[in-house]
């Protein structure tokens, strides 16, 4: 075979793994999403973020509607997840859910924690936590999860 060949191949075949590597990089990759933060004038100024000014926390955002598409077989569904503040307090960013008188939420069992909450505390990777405030009893519970694979 003619040198010229060879070479081409060889350059061709560089390429080939390099775009492949490439390929497989960005399709495993986690996506960037990130917290939503409030232009200045529109942060929410209410009893609930009193409450966490006085816990040492700073609202970012208020409610926040994300959008879900399940997937059942070949069926797609539609549901959406609220979040109802977005927090921080040093380097840490926070999902806060209020709690609410009908729908009360035994912090003692950790079973029901994880049920209701879980899925809040991993919506956004640089979540660090989940604020549950309770502003009946003027109480602001830090809860987050550590996994055990």
């Amino acid at each position: 075979m003619n040198d010229d060949v060879v070479v081409l191949i060889f350059v061709l075949l560089v390429f080939a793994v390099w775009g492949l590597v490439l390929f497989r990089r960005w399709l495993y990759r986690t996506p960037d999403v990130k917290t939503p933060v409030a232009q200045d004038g529109r942060k929410p100024n209410d009893e609930v973020t009193e409450l966490l000014a006085d816990h040492g926390y700073e609202v970012t955002h208020g409610k926040w509607k994300v959008n879900l598409t399940v997937r059942v077989d070949d069926k797609e569904l539609g549901s959406q997840m609220f979040v109802d503040y977005f927090a921080k307090r040093g380097d840490g960013i926070y999902v806060v859910k209020v709690a609410k008188s009908r729908k009360p939420l035994d912090l003692t069992v950790g079973s029901a924690i994880r049920e209701r909450l879980l899925a809040y505390a991993l919506l956004y990777e640089e979540t660090a936590g989940v604020l549950y405030v309770d502003v009946a009893a003027r109480q602001v519970h830090q809860i987050r999860f550590e996994l055990e694979l």
